[in-house]
């Protein structure tokens, strides 16, 4: 795992729904548009003002830090968790 945070926005495609952890933080992968690496976006459940489901459009602007490898035996790629300060529908945020 690495430790180095930067700060970033992403575009990209969400690949399930937001889960709710018991400790109400909305966790769901994303797949970035341009470099197709996977994130794990994390935000708190009151925060996340916006709808999200699998292969809706998002932009993501956050913190990114820490990776969590992959599990080979179910296919998954390593992602990257990206903290999140918002969330907005990728549609959305281009037509502002």
């Amino acid at each position: 795992m690495t430790s180095t945070i930067d700060r970033i926005t992403i575009s990209g495609t969400a690949l399930a729904a937001p889960v709710i952890t018991p400790d109400r933080i909305a966790e769901f992968p994303v797949r970035e548009d341009r470099s197709q690496r996977e994130y794990l976006v994390r935000i708190p459940a009151d925060d996340l003002r916006t709808f999200v489901s699998r292969d809706a459009r998002v932009a993501v602007d956050g913190e990114a830090g820490w990776t969590v490898p992959g599990r080979s035996w179910r296919g998954e790629a390593s992602r990257t968790i990206l903290l999140a300060g918002s969330v907005h529908q990728g549609e959305l945020a281009l037509a502002a």
